[in-house]
């Protein structure tokens, strides 16, 4: 967007749509993990459930344009005091992971929502829950209020697991990354074992794109109806600013 008359009017909306923040902490909790803390009036008395995003503009004065936007699911949200807080996967390959980066406490920022991300049945029972680095935010949230089998895939175990134990997430399945997909087929295999644990599971997928599609056609092979799949794709290769990460 450039700095015309019509860039002008769509940044003042922005403006007006979003809130004024603050970074209050950034901790580097991982291998490109960070765990980020915003608060800011327009998030106190805010209704938020588990898997809501809020927005974050990550590039821009917001009057002057231009600007960029993005999506991120907190682990938690605070409407007493205001504060999000975000488990943030800094990837090197976008402004978002890139405000992340720079991002130190102190720093303003500007925000919106919460709004509705990853949409978790009505009903309180058991989830199958799939994602992966971009998706810790959201299986730490989700763990926190309902019962979940979580199966993630992850560039390294080890390092995954160490940052999920400190967030209360223990009881995983964690697949490391191959070289084509080959994973795929072991996270394909987790992801159905967790579902006969518990038919009656509901599954939510989440993280890369071409994985949530897989195990879409995968739980339908299985005979699981199509709506009670919720499918968040986080991410894609050569895409930008897909929902809810």
């Amino acid at each position: 967007m450039t700095t015309t008359a019509h860039g002008r009017f769509t940044s003042l909306l922005l403006d007006l749509a979003t809130h004024e923040a603050e970074v209050t902490r950034v901790e580097e909790v991982g291998a490109g993990l960070r765990w980020v803390s915003i608060v800011g009036d327009g998030l106190r008395k805010a209704a938020w459930t588990p898997g809501d995003v809020v927005q974050v503009v990550v590039v821009g004065e917001t009057l002057l344009g231009p600007w960029e936007i993005r999506s991120y699911t907190p682990l938690a949200l605070d409407p007493a005091t205001g504060t999000a807080e975000i488990l943030w996967h800094v990837h090197g390959n976008g402004p978002g992971s890139d405000w992340a980066a720079s991002a130190v406490g102190g720093a303003p920022c500007r925000v919106a929502g919460p709004r509705r991300g990853v949409r978790l049945p009505a009903s309180r029972g058991a989830l199958v829950f799939f994602g992966d680095e971009t998706s810790f935010s959201t299986a730490v949230a989700v763990h926190r209020a309902r019962d979940v089998r979580v199966v993630l895939e992850v560039e390294s175990v080890e390092g995954a697991r160490a940052v999920l134990d400190r967030f209360g997430l223990v009881d995983v399945v964690l697949v490391a990354r191959e070289p084509g997909d080959a994973h795929l087929a072991e996270v394909e295999r987790a992801v159905l074992a967790a579902h006969r644990v518990g038919p009656d599971a509901a599954p939510v997928l989440t993280g890369k794109a071409s994985s949530v599609q897989r195990l879409h056609r995968a739980l339908r092979g299985a005979g699981v109806q199509g709506r009670r799949i919720s499918s968040v794709p986080y991410w894609a290769p050569g895409k930008k600013g897909l929902k809810g990460h």
